[in-house]
């Protein structure tokens, strides 16, 4: 079903990457938020949403739903090994934390798989200049400054379930400082 807005989250324990995408006005918003200032934006933001009877839900990447969820490499050691895990699970629990915090504040939500990694950067993650391109294509206006990771991931979950035609531009994008 289409919404007035999307809010997509990509769980991070240091700060969230968020995307609050308005399909209908090619408006996209990215930012990194703790999960405390996520929490936060959503009593504000619903609320907003709500008096200005706009349809909204919540995108959480859910890679917590992957039975097995490996991100070791050949020559990891047994201490790399489990540190890598260790954050793994954390970034599981934040995405879980931020589902149950949808579903106290009554926030429809969905949990989404982890989108495959097709892109030119490292481990198949897009890049800064694919984002450009891929927003230029759509016909967004051009996202001012440097983006992180999470936030260009949670930018992809909310073109994703956007229902937009996903097409990318043919030219490289100067971005603005």
């Amino acid at each position: 079903m289409k919404k007035d807005i999307i809010i997509a989250v990509d769980p991070d324990v240091d700060g969230s990457g968020v995307a609050v995408l308005a399909p209908q006005t090619k408006t996209l918003l990215l930012q990194n938020l703790t999960l405390p200032m996520l929490v936060d934006f959503f009593n504000v933001a619903t609320t907003s949403y709500k008096k200005e009877n706009l349809s909204f839900v919540v995108v959480v990447e859910a890679s917590y739903l992957i039975p097995a969820n490996w991100h070791l490499s050949w020559d990891d050691s047994k201490n790399r090994a489990a540190a890598k895990g260790k954050l793994v699970g954390r970034n599981h629990e934040v995405g879980r934390q931020i589902v149950e915090f949808c579903k106290h504040l009554d926030i429809p939500y969905e949990e989404k798989l982890p989108l495959t990694k097709c892109w030119a950067g490292k481990d198949g993650k897009i890049t800064q200049q694919e984002l450009d391109m891929l927003l230029d294509g759509m016909g967004f206006p051009p996202i001012a400054g440097r983006t992180n990771q999470e936030k260009r991931d949670a930018a992809l979950l909310a073109l994703d379930r956007s229902g937009l035609p996903l097409i990318m531009g043919k030219q490289k994008i100067n971005r603005k400082k």
